[in-house]
């Protein structure tokens, strides 16, 4: 395995680990009736950065430890630049669909109005809801970039 999917692999577990992790947090969160509080942007926006951090850190040592296992060639080769870049283009064009699909349902949230709305604001807070929105499309990044990930490792391997 080149040092290029070690290092894909780690963005794919970690990215899975601690996202998935700070999503089952979120669920955990609005489970229990934290939306109405005032106090749920304020957790969740700790767990983000926590999140941030975690991330940062294992990638940072998990590579480092790929880096220091033995490995067959160092340079990154013209394969694996087409495939990292044919796979930041579906990546791109999925984030696109994500984030459009996103303020489609908002904008027809909007659209439809006072009836929703009404429903929604009982049982969340705005700002609240905010943080919600914030979250849905911080999960169209992550989406977007474990395909990515995912596709490279694809692409490489249909390559060799």
């Amino acid at each position: 395995m080149t040092l290029r999917q070690r290092h894909l692999w780690i963005a794919i577990v970690t990215t899975l680990g601690v996202w998935g992790l700070y999503g089952w947090r979120l669920v955990e969160h609005i489970r229990l009736g934290d939306l109405a509080r005032s106090g749920f942007a304020g957790k969740m926006g700790g767990l983000f950065l926590l999140g941030l951090v975690l991330i940062v850190v294992a990638e940072g040592v998990l590579t480092l430890i790929a880096r220091l296992l033995p490995h067959p060639d160092t340079r990154e080769g013209a394969a694996e630049r087409k495939a990292s870049l044919q796979a930041s283009h579906i990546s791109l064009m999925a984030l696109i669909g994500l984030v459009t699909l996103t303020a489609a349902v908002l904008f027809v949230l909007g659209w439809i109005g006072q009836p929703v709305m009404s429903h929604l604001l009982v049982a969340v807070t705005p700002a609240n809801l905010l943080v919600l929105i914030a979250n849905g499309l911080m999960a169209c990044i992550v989406v977007s970039e474990l395909i990515r990930f995912s596709m490279t490792l694809a692409l490489l391997r249909a390559r060799r």
